[in-house]
């Protein structure tokens, strides 16, 4: 049987200028955004366990939809959804909806204001798509995310957000699948797919026209299983780990509705393509 090889990352969907679908910012009561993205992702080499790198590439696309909507002034609604386009396969992927409810908001006298954002939801495959063939971004993975995101505004302009999370894992391995490894490998003994968290760092200028930021990302996974070259296994069991960086440039000529770019890059991890990726989009305020 040939090696199987999941080329994991995120699925990179433009949220509120941030990267991921979770900022530190809201709509507002009854303020709707809807933002349409294309990615171009390609990778040379893929990080497995304990620093090895194995030449293996990737190249696709992605056309991506985000969606915000503002229930009350500190509560919201989020949605995401991705179509992926490769060689070996194209279709639906990874998609989720979440929501995000702000305690707190605080204006001092002179550091600016001081915000907190709470998140939670749920990402789930949204097509029965093969994780095992090279077109894959995603594990498909069901995951429940908890997010706390601490934002400082400052009175100079700039803005400095740090987000933590941790999502559990709710999928299972099915048993056909289990049996489609051990009709090559008999010995095979599955693992469960792992729970994982997340840290981001981002520093960003919102402006009237305009708005640009920075970020750094790290997603840890403890346990799980590990590629290994020519060796069948189930990819939605890896634990995946990485770091990434990245950032996004957006502008606005009526402050309505926008246009922007960003782009990201993986430099290194565990179970992970190091993919660099191009995204172009639009933002429709309504």
């Amino acid at each position: 049987m040939r090696s199987r090889i999941c080329l994991c990352c995120l699925l990179f969907t433009f949220g509120s200028f941030a990267q991921g679908p979770i900022d530190g910012y809201l709509k507002g009561r009854g303020r709707l955004d809807i933002a349409p993205s294309f990615s171009f992702n390609n990778a040379r080499n893929f990080a497995g366990a304990g620093g090895q790198t194995y030449p293996v590439g990737y190249r696709g696309s992605m056309l991506s939809l985000f969606a915000e909507y503002g229930l009350t002034d500190n509560f919201d609604l989020v949605a995401n959804a991705a179509y992926v386009f490769t060689q070996t396969q194209s279709g639906l992927q990874d998609g989720g909806v979440f929501v995000k409810y702000r305690p707190y908001y605080h204006q001092t006298q002179s550091f600016g204001r001081i915000g907190v954002v709470v998140s939670a939801g749920c990402g789930f495959p949204l097509s029965d798509y093969d994780v095992t063939l090279n077109g894959a971004l995603g594990q498909k993975a069901v995951t429940v995310p908890g997010r706390l995101v601490l934002q400082w505004e400052t009175p100079w302009g700039p803005f400095i957000n740090l987000t933590g999370g941790y999502h559990w894992r709710l999928d299972q391995l099915k048993t056909r699948d289990i049996e489609r490894i051990r009709v090559a490998r008999p010995d095979y003994e599955p693992v469960d797919p792992p729970d994982f968290s997340t840290f981001l760092v981002k520093a960003g200028l919102p402006a009237r026209h305009f708005y640009l930021d920075g970020w750094i990302e790290w997603q840890f996974t403890r346990g799980g299983a590990d590629y290994v070259p020519d060796v069948p296994d189930l990819p939605q069991a890896y634990g995946v780990s990485y770091q990434q960086i990245g950032g996004t440039a957006y502008y606005s000529e009526s402050g309505k509705n926008g246009v922007f770019l960003s782009g990201a890059y993986i430099t290194g991890g565990r179970n992970v393509s190091r993919i660099g990726r191009i995204t172009a989009g639009l933002v429709v305020k309504l």
